[in-house]
């Protein structure tokens, strides 16, 4: 009798132990999912930020709009990235408008394009009131990554140069754009 219970508690301590690893098991499973799951709804999240001259520069997340081909009316073949910083009237908005775009692909232009594509900022200060635009150079390439008329999806990286009302020249670096309607 004895031996019989030791067999027992033997079994019982291993019994218990599996159960105790198999929740852990189950928790650390469920946590991993659920982080994933996070991933990926965060992943169509609507952001646009860049760097000007070294320094962060982000749009608020309900100010961020981009279209492929949303409205003919608009333009030839416009697919436009947009956002600003904050509230009127020290908004920053930015704005990057592409003519003749086909489908994902690399877009390089100036202020001499043909098409008349465009890269503007405006009020990052009282000097510098507007950078780019069409009335001052700009230098920009865009990769764009991803495309959709039906739902409306642009995803892009960017740089580039403008000009300021200042007389000054900014350099924009690290561009990332995300826009899922």
């Amino acid at each position: 009798m004895i031996f019989q219970n030791n067999t027992n508690d033997k079994t019982m301590k291993k019994i218990k132990s599996i159960i105790i690893i198999t929740i852990a098991l189950c928790t650390i499973s469920c946590a991993s999912c659920s982080k994933d799951s996070k991933k990926t709804s965060s992943a169509g999240k609507n952001f646009l930020s860049f760097k000007i001259d070294g320094v962060l520069w982000e749009s608020k997340a309900d100010k961020v709009f981009g279209s492929y081909h949303f409205n003919e009316s608009l333009g030839n073949k416009l697919l436009q990235i947009s956002g600003s910083k904050g509230d009127a009237p020290n908004d920053q908005p930015f704005n990057i408008n592409i003519y003749n775009t086909l489908a994902e692909d690399t877009y390089t232009f100036n202020q001499d394009n043909p098409d008349n594509s465009v890269a503007q900022i405006a009020q990052l200060s009282e000097t510098k009131v507007l950078c780019g635009g069409s009335g001052y150079d700009y230098d920009f390439t865009v990769v764009v990554t991803k495309v959709s008329k039906t739902p409306q999806i642009v995803e892009a990286t960017f740089n580039g140069s403008m000009a300021c009302s200042d007389g000054s020249t900014i350099r924009i670096t690290d561009g990332k754009f995300s826009y899922h309607e």
